[in-house]
């Protein structure tokens, strides 16, 4: 019986194995690159590439930008010097520790362990194919597979952050926390298939509003959050409105059956009502609940 060209029976040729085999040494070969890895600490998964001189610290700005409140806003610094990597304190408040001993300025090894504070970073030297290995990784741990916003852990390390920034300047920051409307009655009449199929429909729809104005999430189940730095409160009441309207808008059909869903937004704005991405979140919370009270499908401050 002959075997097609799709079945997954069919063993590779050699030649095409060697090429393909080729490729991959290929990529093994090039030049490994350093990096540092939170292995533990908030920011625990990050990586970070050291190229040139790479300053670590709480300062926004930093190559290395960390949330432990331990860390100096400029704690230490990485040179890459002939393709060696040495650490540098820079006069940070709580010291510098490699591995066991507290350092001011000391040359590192592959899987040598950094700490500053309650933090731990880990040199690591990757090749190309370690990167991608770490780069999927992260996107799978970064992205919500059923709405294709970010997963609650990227957007809780990412958000206090952009609270931070955006207040430390002076700024403003909205904050929006929402909820749709009728998914019970979707699942209901139809299943959880079809309530499933509202949800992934309505997170596209809120990522496509908020666009490049803040980050989004679904904080869990049909519940969405959403930062949006630098807007301000009738900003921020003025997307929820549009996110409210774009949903009411959108064409949610699943297997011939039209579904109704709304949404429900509660409206926050930082430094007025926190100062703090939880405190805010609070406060829009408590501003959604009125408006659910309030006859669903609207916004509430």
């Amino acid at each position: 019986m002959t075997q097609s060209k799709d079945d997954p029976s069919r063993t590779l040729p050699m030649e095409d194995a060697a090429a393909l085999g080729k490729a991959v040494r290929h990529r093994l070969l090039e030049e490994k690159k350093p990096f540092l890895v939170v292995v533990a600490g908030d920011d625990v998964g990050a990586r970070f590439r050291i190229a040139g001189s790479s300053v670590v610290g709480r300062d926004p700005d930093c190559a290395v930008s960390l949330r432990d409140a331990g860390v100096s806003w400029r704690h230490v610094r990485l040179d890459l010097r002939d393709g060696d990597v040495w650490v540098v304190d820079l006069g940070s408040t709580n010291g510098t520790m490699l591995n066991d001993q507290k350092v001011a300025e000391s040359k590192m090894q592959a899987g040598d362990k950094l700490f500053v504070a309650s933090t731990a970073l880990r040199l690591d030297w990757l090749d190309a194919l370690d990167v991608e290995f770490h780069d999927e990784l992260e996107r799978l741990l970064s992205i919500d597979d059923l709405t294709g916003l970010y997963s609650k852990r990227r957007f809780d390390t990412e958000g206090a952050g952009l609270v931070g920034t955006a207040l430390a300047g002076g700024g403003t920051v909205g904050v929006l926390m929402m909820d749709l409307d009728g998914v019970k009655r979707i699942n209901d009449a139809h299943g959880h298939a079809f309530g499933a199929h509202a949800i992934a429909e309505s997170g596209a729809v809120i990522g496509r509003t908020i666009a490049s104005r803040g980050i989004a999430t679904r904080w869990g189940g049909d519940e969405f959050s959403a930062i949006l730095p630098g807007l301000d409160l009738d900003a921020t009441e003025a997307l929820a409105w549009e996110i409210v309207r774009a949903i009411a808008a959108h064409s949610f059909e699943h297997e011939g059956i039209r579904l109704t869903p709304g949404i429900s937004v509660g409206v926050a704005c930082g430094p007025e009502h926190g100062e703090s991405l939880e405190s805010l979140q609070r406060w829009a919370d408590e501003a959604l609940y009125r408006a659910k009270r309030a006859g669903k499908g609207r916004v509430s401050l």
